[in-house]
């Protein structure tokens, strides 16, 4: 058996995909309504963003709200202290912890407006990164 003859010069290797149409750009909200891979990863990508900013605010709360009781609780001069007839423990677990909780909520509510209005955004625009003039 001999060995196919090797060409001597430059040999072209097309692709037999060359005749396929072009890739045409579809914005993330065709991507979204047409249920694709890259609308599922903006969605996703959304929604990790709001599991994110929920999961910060509730370990946040639990963590400054469940440590007032161990502070009260190992320092004794604290537990002594009172605003009138109401000992300061009491007030503060009692009472401060609400104003506490509604900003703590507020704060939440304004990152997830603002990742959500990021998504709008996202949705808006091309998925160009040179823009609508690069057409």
């Amino acid at each position: 058996m001999t060995a196919p003859e090797r060409p001597t010069g430059r040999v072209r290797i097309t692709s037999p995909l060359a005749h396929a149409p072009a890739h045409q750009r579809r914005s993330a909200a065709q991507e979204i309504e047409e249920s694709s891979t890259v609308g599922a990863v903006y969605v996703r990508s959304l929604m990790r963003a709001q599991r994110r900013a929920a999961v910060g605010t509730v370990v946040l709360a639990a963590v400054s709200i469940g440590l007032l009781p161990i502070i009260f609780w190992t320092d004794l001069a604290l537990r002594s202290w009172h605003v009138g007839p109401v000992p300061l423990v009491w007030l503060a677990l009692g009472v401060g912890v609400y104003p506490w909780v509604w900003l703590l909520g507020r704060a939440n509510v304004a990152r997830t407006e603002r990742n959500e209005r990021t998504f709008a955004a996202l949705m808006e625009s091309p998925t160009d990164p040179r823009g609508p003039e690069a057409r």
